[in-house]
């Protein structure tokens, strides 16, 4: 009877749990991987064939007001500003007014890299787009009105050199490409964000792209969300050459086809992979990062992410096809990875993926499997022990309670590591840094699995060995 009913148990399981497969898989693509991640707010333009062939938009740009995303919401799109700083410097570079292998003290008076151990000519914009150059420091600052400018944050940032430029790649959140924009104002004469608008976003018609952190004349700003859906404010930024830009998802696929038609009729330097850039996450060109199809063709994409923001830009240019997402969740982070995987497979026949984030998900899968199987174990032998009465439970045992407050105490402690931002404040000085937000959906099963193993050994602790029924076994209990 046990038997039949266990087995019974076992087909409804796969039942349910193939039911549950079609249901979460059904419908586009797209929508199902946005529906998994639930963020507040999010846009997705879809590039086919050199055209936008469409805007989907998703929850709300402000949940307090209950403001929905539409086509005009814009949002910050933080790294992918990069390949928008690239693009311009790009310019000056056929221009004639840069060299992207001129030291890049060359061009600097208001603010120069410091002489050190390691030799700063060899600092230059192409080891700066590329992430070879070197460097190390601070970065941004909390900011109180006004706002410094370039060359103070850069002085304030103690910005030097680590190892020799040129060799190796290490990603620069901001400071490389602060010294890029310094650059730029050095060269033009004018203000990068001013210079950027006017030189370089308005003759692209992408008018409603530019580097305010307020809604303004351009378009209504959508309010960020960190960690369990908390609204936080827009940090001000000077560094706006590595993070700064704001726009809308139409008009980065807007700039999407600017970086197609510039790719298949221009120079293409941008898009060649620079030496000693191999990482963990692939290579890098000059602001943007090539993915090579097994057919041979290159992708081109960009993520970004700051807190209370995501996105992502990708582009095969050959075929004019390409996606751009921006989100004002810390959700979004996985999602919009996803969202390029599934893309990529739909409108290029392949998947396209960043090995660091396909790594971290395989490693949480390895080890969500582990904790199932060891749950499992020790279910069945806690199991088979209580119905052979190997164990009986012990009256007036200590070992539940000790057991109980440990898991509990552990319990808390994962709370506060992962859902509140006390570790990014004590380690990073960040507020609203949650550390749940950059691991995978399936973390939460991971702990799901640990607490319900703690949860089997605080009930295992209930119990004692039945030493009437060893005795019994073994032939040497006179009351059994």
């Amino acid at each position: 009877m046990k038997k039949k009913t266990l087995v019974i148990a076992v087909i409804a399981i796969l039942v349910g749990t193939f039911l549950w497969n079609i249901i979460t898989t059904a419908g586009d693509e797209l929508d199902r991987v946005v529906k998994k991640y639930s963020p507040v707010g999010a846009s997705i333009a879809i590039v086919e064939h050199g055209q936008i062939k469409e805007i989907r938009n998703y929850g709300l740009a402000n949940k307090e007001a209950k403001e929905p995303v539409d086509d005009n919401t814009r949002f910050r799109i933080a790294s992918i500003s990069k390949t928008y700083t690239a693009y311009g410097v790009m310019q000056l570079v056929e221009q004639g007014r840069v060299d992207l292998d001129e030291p890049a003290n060359n061009y600097l008076t208001a603010w120069k890299i410091p002489e050190g151990e390691f030799d700063t000519g060899k600092v230059t914009l192409r080891t700066l787009l590329s992430h070879t150059a070197g460097i190390t420091g601070r970065g941004e600052y909390d900011y109180e009105s006004p706002l410094p400018d370039v060359s103070e944050v850069l002085e304030l940032s103690d910005v030097r050199l680590k190892r020799e430029p040129g060799i190796q790649f290490e990603y620069s959140e901001d400071l490389g490409y602060g010294i890029c924009q310094l650059v730029i104002e050095e060269v033009t004469g004018k203000n990068f964000e001013e210079y950027m608008v006017d030189e370089v976003l308005s003759p692209l018609k992408l008018y409603h792209t530019d580097y305010s952190d307020i809604s303004n004349d351009k378009g209504s700003l959508a309010t960020p969300y960190a960690g369990l859906r908390k609204a936080i404010n827009v940090d001000s930024m000077v560094l706006n050459g590595g993070g700064g830009v704001i726009t809308t998802s139409r008009e980065l696929a807007e700039f999407e086809l600017v970086l197609m038609d510039y790719y298949n009729t221009n120079n293409s330097e941008m898009f060649e992979v620079q030496d000693n850039t191999q990482n963990p996450g692939g290579e890098y060109c000059l602001g943007i990062i090539p993915r090579t199809l097994e057919d041979g063709r290159t992708v081109y994409e960009h993520n970004g992410t700051l807190t209370g923001w995501n996105a992502q830009m990708v582009i095969e240019p050959v075929s004019g096809n390409g996606i751009a997402v921006v989100c004002n969740d810390d959700k979004g982070y996985y999602m919009t990875y996803e969202l390029m995987e599934v893309w990529s497979q739909k409108y290029l026949g392949e998947c396209v993926f960043d090995p660091m984030m396909h790594t971290i998900q395989r490693v949480i899968k390895v080890v969500n499997y582990i904790l199932f199987l060891l749950f499992m174990i020790m279910s069945l032998i806690l199991i088979n022990n209580v119905y052979s009465l190997k164990i009986v439970l012990a009256k007036g045992s200590r070992k539940p309670i000790f057991f109980g407050t440990v898991l509990t105490m552990l319990i808390v402690c994962d709370w506060i590591m992962f859902y509140t931002d006390f570790i990014g404040r004590a380690m990073w000085n960040m507020e609203n840094y949650y550390l749940f937000s950059f691991l995978p959906p399936s973390f939460v099963y991971t702990q799901i699995l640990a607490l319900l193993i703690g949860c089997m050994i605080v009930i295992r602790s209930f119990y004692k060995r039945n030493r009437c029924s060893e005795r019994a076994y073994n032939g040497k209990c006179t009351d059994c």
